[in-house]
């Protein structure tokens, strides 16, 4: 077999963990097998080892893809050189990616079986907080958002969020994963900014930036 190279071993193995995101998301992974998760990921044993040297391996690689996204979008929402409409596009969208990808299930397990990893995704979680308060802080100080408690929009982006996470949902209420993103997030445009921000030009089509974020769900 030939030999992997340490850049291609890392994208192949964050292509693979994105492959049991949602069975972890909704199942947790404590119940999970080595042979389970290799037939999620499509291969077999002997493959998965070689990509990963065990179960905490995969977790831990997880984990740190979770916390990436959350640092990378954190540091588009934090550049002040981007117009506010644009960067609450991507407050939208990180919200999607944390109520998708850091289910309460997800981290419950985590929490059980790796406090360490666990104690590093909550200091990223209090990271998160701290970049969005003061985003939201800033929007209202230089009159572009509603006055709104930041706590409460963060709040009810979780609530929310988690809950169009739920298939059954959706099914209940007959919608779409992509028409109850759209909805939300024309409801929040207009919670959020005021009215004469509402046309910025870059304020994207909303179909399209769901579209984009749908894109990059991994929705096993």
């Amino acid at each position: 077999m030939r030999k992997i190279a340490p850049e291609e071993r890392l994208i192949m193995r964050q292509s693979y963990v994105k492959k049991i995101i949602n069975v972890i998301r909704t199942q947790g992974f404590l119940s999970l097998t080595i042979q389970d998760i290799a037939h999620l990921m499509n291969m077999s044993r002997a493959s998965l080892y070689n990509y990963f040297s065990s179960k905490e391996d995969i977790v831990m690689e997880l984990t740190n893809f979770c916390i990436t996204y959350i640092y990378e979008a954190g540091q588009t929402i934090s550049n002040e050189e981007l117009s506010y409409p644009l960067r609450l596009q991507k407050v939208f969208e990180q919200a999607v990616f944390s109520a998708f990808y850091a289910s309460d299930i997800y981290l419950n397990d985590l929490k059980r079986s790796c406090a360490p990893l666990y104690e590093k995704k909550m200091q990223s979680r209090k990271e998160q907080l701290s970049t969005l308060h003061s985003f939201y802080r800033s929007g209202m100080n230089e009159g572009i958002f509603n006055e709104l408690n930041p706590a409460l929009l963060i709040m009810q982006d979780e609530t929310v969020l988690r809950r169009l996470a739920n298939s059954p949902f959706l099914m209940e209420e007959e919608l779409s994963l992509k028409q109850a993103l759209c909805d939300y997030y024309e409801a929040k445009k207009f919670q959020v900014l005021r009215p004469k921000f509402l046309k910025n030009r870059d304020n994207e089509d909303t179909t399209e930036m769901v579209d984009r974020i749908l894109q990059k769900l991994v929705m096993a």
